[in-house]
Order: C-alpha cells, then structure tokens, then sequence
C-alpha cells in the first residue's frame, strides 16, 4: 500500500481540472471610454477665469452670496479638494486669485493682496494693503477680474480700478493706473497688455516706479489702440496670448487676429475671418492650438492645430462630447453651441465654461492627467455644513 500512494497521487496531479462554465463564459465587453472629453458640474457661480499652479487647477467661487469657496482640481488623478471652504466670519471676501505657479494669491475685500501661506488667509502675508484713494495704490473694494502674472513668475497684475503690477521678486508696486481691463498678459521683462473695453494698452516696464494717477493715456511709454487695428472693420478684444518663446503678443479684434513683438508695435494681419459680418467672440491659444468662437448669426466654433492659423480651419456649429446624461425621462449625448469662458491648461487640455458652473474638458489628442475626470460626468457638491 504504502508503494501505490505516489502512484496514485502523481496520476492525480495529471488529471486536467473539470470546466468552470463561469470561467469561460465570453466576456461582457468593457465600455470605452472616450477620453477626448470630459464635462465637470460644480454648484457655485465660478465668474473668474480659471488659474493653476503645479499640482492643481483652481476654481474661484463668487463673490456674491455665501459660498466664496476655492476648490482644487489635481492635475494628475483629477481629484476635487476643497482649498477654502464657505465664507466664515473670520474670513475676509475672495474677489480675486492667482498664482505664480507656485504660491497662490488672494484679492480680499476690504484688506488688500494676500500670498497665502496654505493654512490661513488671515497668517498669511500681506503684500499690498487697501488703503483711502489718497493714500496709496489699491483702494476699491469691489472691484477684480483676475490676477494675472508673466511666465517666468516674477511679475504679478492684478486686474482691477487701479491696475497694479507688482515686482515679486523685488517685492514692490512698479505701476498702477485708474483704468479696468478686462483681460491683461504679462511678459517676462514686466511689459504689460491690458485689453479693455473696445481698445487695449500697451505699457512697458521702464525700470522706475510709476503712480499713474489719472488715466493713462500719455503717460511714460504707454501706447493705446482703439477698436479699429490695420485693415480690419474693428470690434471689442476677445482674447488674447503670449509666445514667451517667440516674444510676440497675440490679440484678436473684431473679424481680425493680430500680433505684434512685444517691445514694439508693429502689426501682422494672422488671420481674417472671411465674409461679411463676422467677429469673434472668444480666442485662445496654448502655444500650439488655437480655439476660436465666432458669431455670425449662428455661433460656430473654429479649430487650428498651429499657433499662426495657418490652413484651413475645423468648423462646428456645436460641439458633440459623446457622453451620456441620463435623467429619469432619457438618455441624451451631451452637446453645446454657447460658451462663456475658455482656458488651456498647461498639458493642453481645454476648459470650455458653457454655464456658472458647467466645464467641458477637451483634447483632441485624448485628455492629459485628470484620470478619474474622462469619458464621464462629475458632480462635485459643496458641503452642506461650513468645515
């Protein structure tokens, strides 16, 4: 007996396991994700252009109302974080932020420009501080559209009555003027383009501290442009881009794209849409595409894959992200056709605002990072209780 056992047991092992009609039943098919897309839901106003620094990308919440919240979306996994929570009364109003790339900024109502320290706005330092209008350079309470900064981080401007450029790494006000723009680049040596309503300035940084009282026009080196550049029937700036690279600024106006080099004005006709009554209403570049939205009775959005515009265009009437929204009545792929804000990251991926609260991420050549973010629709609440 004892010499049969390893026989027995060796015949056993040879024996192939019975089917498992579970195991080899065909598999259910995975669904594909179309990562070309992505559509983010958030329930607050968000009335400021987006803004980023290494690891996030940032919404702003408005002003108005209680929430004023910031909430953070990572770069990589696309996780939602809330970085300031609901307004408390130990917190001063967000009007406006920014960053550097690095450290972010803070408008606050009543207070001045905060460099937030990532623990509390109230610790963290105080760069320039409100004061009366006769006293010093920020003094309206109310008012921001943004914070905008050069490339290489050193310059900061901040978008409001007055206009303030600040030095970081020399940490001062280098110029502030009375005027509002709606939208402003920064280059690396503190030149500054400031788009306002119907015409835009140019204001070099002549290495001397300026305190524009009036409106500019006039003043040391600054250059005004009106609504009417080169051959172009004229129309309201709707956007505008830096190529650091190539020192050149990109602005379009009415039917027309321009650019200039930046020390000097000298305008180059990019790209003029063709036929009559036409303009674009929204322009923006990341340094290799170009997305552009037009009105000519029916809005239509125009694609370049080059930063020139050169050939010919991809143009849609509306734009087909292929996601599904469900409701308890149907299932509907979601489109739109109306846009209220565009911004390019920096992997590229496009933010296109369609409502207060509503984001459609686009990338053509699939959506860098923002893993958990692709193919799908996310609902991101705010707290029902203050943190």
């Amino acid at each position: 007996m004892a010499m049969m056992m390893p026989m027995m047991m060796q015949a056993q092992a040879k024996r192939r396991p019975a089917g498992n009609k579970a195991a080899t039943a065909a598999k259910k098919p995975a669904t594909k994700v179309n990562n070309n897309f992505a559509i983010l839901q958030l329930d607050e106003w968000i009335n400021q252009s987006l803004f980023e620094d290494e690891e996030n990308i940032y919404f702003l919440g408005s002003p108005h109302g209680n929430n004023n919240t910031l909430r953070a979306v990572n770069k990589q996994t696309g996780e939602i974080k809330l970085v300031i929570p609901k307004k408390k009364r130990a917190r001063p109003i967000i009007n406006s932020a920014g960053s550097d790339g690095k450290s972010l900024f803070f408008r606050c109502m009543d207070e001045g420009i905060y460099r937030y320290n990532g623990t509390d706005i109230r610790s963290s330092e105080l760069i320039i501080k409100q004061t009366k209008p006769d006293e010093g350079y920020l003094w309206k309470a109310h008012t921001g559209n943004g914070i905008v900064f050069s490339p290489n981080g050193r310059y900061m401007c901040f978008l409001a009555g007055p206009t303030i450029l600040f030095d970081l790494e020399q940490n001062k006000v280098v110029r502030w003027t009375m005027d509002e723009p709606e939208d402003a680049v920064v280059a690396n040596d503190g030149t500054t383009f400031k788009m306002c309503y119907i015409h835009f300035y140019r204001i070099p940084n002549t290495g001397k501290t300026h305190l524009d009282n009036s409106n500019p026009i006039n003043r040391e080196g600054v250059e005004k442009f009106d609504n009417k550049i080169g051959n172009g029937g004229g129309g309201d700036p709707e956007g505008c881009w830096l190529d650091a690279d190539a020192n050149m600024f990109y602005v379009a106006m009415g039917e027309q794209v321009l650019r200039t080099p930046v020390d000097h004005i000298a305008w180059e006709e990019v790209y003029c849409l063709p036929g009559e009554n036409k303009k674009f209403t929204h322009y923006v570049c990341n340094g290799q595409r170009v997305f552009a939205t037009t009105d000519n009775y029916e809005k239509k959005f125009y694609e370049w894959d080059n930063k020139d515009m050169k050939g010919e265009p991809k143009i849609s009437k509306e734009i087909d992200t292929g996601i599904e929204i469900k409701s308890a009545w149907s299932v509907s792929k979601e489109k739109f056709s109306d846009v209220r804000r565009l911004y390019y990251d920096k992997a590229g991926n496009l933010w296109i605002q369609v409502n207060d609260g509503r984001f459609v991420i686009y990338n053509p050549d699939g959506i860098k990072g923002l893993t958990s973010l692709k193919g799908k629709v996310t609902e991101n609440n705010l707290p029902k209780e203050e943190d």
